[in-house]
């Protein structure tokens, strides 16, 4: 059983801690994306190492299709050329805007990097996609959602998620 709180914001708050030398911007290249991908591997324990480049490669490529239908987009906070955060915000197309997958390398986090990434997403979000309210889901038993009530979001809902063990070794 998984227990997640639905959060939403219809205008984030300035971050506590601006981070002066990262730069945030919607991914653009090849070498973007793979740095995305490349992020989303190291952070997520479920992705299967035997599959180097495989999995993580298909969903960011779907992810770009996304985005490069104008269905939201993908973002990054670069230092010094790096990807040290990144995550996605995509749009019901009726106002609605969810954040997806929020990562921050190990060795840069608690340096601000995704308060900073989640503010300028929501405002890219509001000005070329529409968004008028946002969403994340969260894990009300990590630290990251005091990071999304410091920014404004609001718990609204409880999910619960089941799952029934695969049987086998």
């Amino acid at each position: 059983m998984e227990r997640s709180v639905i959060m939403v914001a219809t205008r984030l708050k300035e971050p506590p801690r601006p981070s002066p030398d990262a730069v945030c911007r919607m991914l653009a290249s090849d070498a973007d994306w793979a740095a995305a991908a490349d992020l989303h591997s190291a952070e997520d324990d479920s992705t299967d190492p035997a599959e180097p480049g495989g999995y993580e490669q298909r969903r960011m490529a779907a992810r770009r299709a996304q985005q490069e239908a104008g269905l939201g987009g993908w973002f990054g906070a670069f230092v010094d050329g790096e990807m040290l955060c990144g995550l996605g915000l995509f749009t019901n197309g009726a106002g609605l805007g969810r954040f997806q997958s929020v990562d921050t390398v190990e060795s840069a986090r608690r340096r601000g990097l995704a308060s900073i990434l989640l503010h300028h997403a929501s405002l890219v979000g509001q000005q070329i996609f529409g968004i008028r309210e946002v969403v994340i889901v969260a894990d009300p038993d990590y630290s990251a959602i005091r990071m999304y009530r410091s920014l404004g979001f609001e718990g609204s809902e409880i999910q619960i998620q089941l799952a029934r063990p695969v049987p086998g070794p």
